[in-house]
């Protein structure tokens, strides 16, 4: 089975010159954890996700274990101040730049492989030799088509 036959065709997507906060509320209102981040020739650029944005929200100290009592880290004052910081730059400022990329008739078992071992993301975002968008695949896509497989309801 190969990826353009489970991806998502109609991503949605943020520009690379978007402000953070524009582009979280596009993702919470689509329900998405990541969505490509793209130039004004469709190329894809990068992905934010919850997660990148999560990274420069919470201090370093705390991610790397330097502070040894984490009760007694700042709570959501300083993650809404760091919030604060990030929401006005640009999404280029903060998107991860090398995302999980795939061609279209790659091969699902080769695409679930590469998502395991390669990124922190449930995601991996389907380009063409020029580097356009052409749609997501994740990981749960792959499960439900799995499912629907299982079940005798799709021959695809």
């Amino acid at each position: 089975m190969l990826v353009k036959t489970v991806m998502v065709t109609k991503a949605v997507t943020a520009h690379q010159d978007e402000p953070v906060a524009v582009v979280l509320d596009r993702m919470r209102e689509s329900g998405l954890r990541m969505i490509p981040v793209i130039n004004a020739d469709r190329n894809v650029v990068g992905v934010i996700s919850t997660y990148t944005v999560l990274e420069k929200v919470v201090p370093s100290y705390i991610v790397s274990g330097d502070l040894h009592q984490i009760s007694y880290a700042p709570d959501m004052g300083i993650l809404r101040r760091n919030y604060d910081e990030i929401a006005g730059i640009k999404a280029s400022e903060i998107m991860d730049e090398k995302p999980l990329t795939v061609h279209q008739d790659e091969s699902l078992l080769s695409v679930t492989a590469a998502m395991i071992t390669y990124t922190k993301h449930e995601y991996a975002v389907v380009i063409d030799e020029q580097h356009h968008l052409l749609g997501i695949v994740s990981a749960g896509d792959i499960l439900d088509r799995l499912k629907r497989k299982a079940q005798g309801g799709d021959d695809a």
